[in-house]
């Protein structure tokens, strides 16, 4: 089950060799490969017999000095680091070396139950036998869940819902009437997939709703994080296109288009019928307008407005949005208008003065 872990035992009950975790993962390892290691910790904290990670970030620097004073019996560390004073396991991507790690020092939380007796279950839903339903969970009539599926506690899955196989949905998660979640997703606490679009019409100066009679459909390998909202569809369909990634409390309007593989950071506004190709990333607190498409690659920074449609391949930032090369230039000017306002004022001043003689 993805992401899903749990400490049900004390990490340091399972340890393993440098050199095996090197099996799991194909990295390569530099010194002692016989030294053994019983928890991950960061590198400023580890204890001794401890594996850390070195990581290939910004601070990168930083996390490198810190490397000599570690108390850690090892470490996992890119492939072009330098020499390192104490064993090393050597990767390309040590983000996925720390993914093996951190699986197998935390494995995943076995429940002793399949279908928990407060659980509400319709005899009129087709559940795969090995799904698990927590307690307080509902399963309306007509939900078809696939196998490996696990439900949470006080999760909701509406009429006529489709769940995938290996799919977590964590507690009180709902996931309404018609929508459909793809294979091996996971759909965060409070998330809710499938609320009403905001449409209405004014007749006599009365807001009167549109019925919102489409659904969502979220495709394979997908990540929905806490307290998400996806409206449904008027019409037809609201979709999250496969492997996309969504952190909390994002808010993805009726009608959105949503490519593959794209990634979406908290805080996040889609206004109705924003399209958004494959591969895009939204930094957070981006904003759209309704009815946009942003491009194939692109990138829109922290607290962009998308105001019209952004060509595959650009980054862009600001409100409304423009190359972010040029935003900077913006920004920096910015940056030195009170002392250009200062001379302005001053140029003022001497131009009266002469004016006055």
């Amino acid at each position: 089950m993805p992401g899903f872990y749990i400490m049900t035992e004390n990490p340091l009950s399972r340890t393993l060799t440098l050199k095996e975790l090197a099996a799991m993962t194909g990295g390569r390892v530099c010194g002692d490969e016989n030294v053994r290691v019983s928890n991950v910790a960061p590198v400023d904290r580890a204890l001794p017999g401890e594996l850390t990670f070195l990581s290939g970030a910004k601070n990168y620097a930083a996390h490198l000095e810190s490397v000599k004073t570690t108390r850690a019996a090892a470490l996992i560390a890119p492939e072009d680091a330098p020499e390192l004073p104490l064993p090393s396991l050597r990767m390309k991507n040590p983000y996925m070396g720390l993914v093996k790690a951190l699986n197998f020092f935390f494995p995943e939380e076995k429940p002793d139950y399949l279908v928990h007796p407060a659980a509400f279950v319709s005899e009129d839903a087709e559940v795969a036998s090995n799904v698990v339903v927590g307690p307080h969970a509902v399963v309306e009539a007509g939900a078809v869940i696939g196998p490996g599926t696990r439900i949470s506690a006080q999760a909701f899955l509406g009429r006529h819902c489709k769940i995938g196989q290996n799919t977590l949905i964590h507690p009180g998660a709902r996931i309404l009437a018609g929508c459909e979640v793809g294979d091996n997703c996971i759909i965060h606490a409070n998330a809710v997939i499938g609320s009403d679009g905001f449409g209405f019409t004014l007749d006599a100066g009365v807001h009167v709703k549109v019925p919102q009679v489409g659904n969502v459909i979220v495709e394979d390998n997908v990540e929905i994080g806490a307290c998400v909202t996806i409206d449904r569809a008027t019409m037809e369909t609201t979709r999250i296109g496969e492997g996309s990634k969504i952190d909390n409390m994002v808010h993805i309007a009726h009608n959105v288009q949503i490519g593959k593989k794209c990634v979406i950071v908290a805080q996040v506004g889609i206004s109705g019928s924003t399209i958004l190709e494959d591969y895009v990333t939204l930094a957070g607190q981006v904003g759209t307008v309704g009815h946009v498409r942003v491009g194939k690659g692109s990138t829109v920074a922290a607290r962009g407005v998308v105001t019209s449609d952004v060509e595959a391949g650009s980054f862009v930032s600001g409100f409304p949005i423009k190359p972010h090369a040029e935003e900077r230039k913006i920004l920096a000017a910015m940056r030195k208008l009170p002392e250009l306002l200062k001379k302005v004022r001053d140029l003022e001043k001497q131009l009266e003065a002469k004016e006055s003689c």
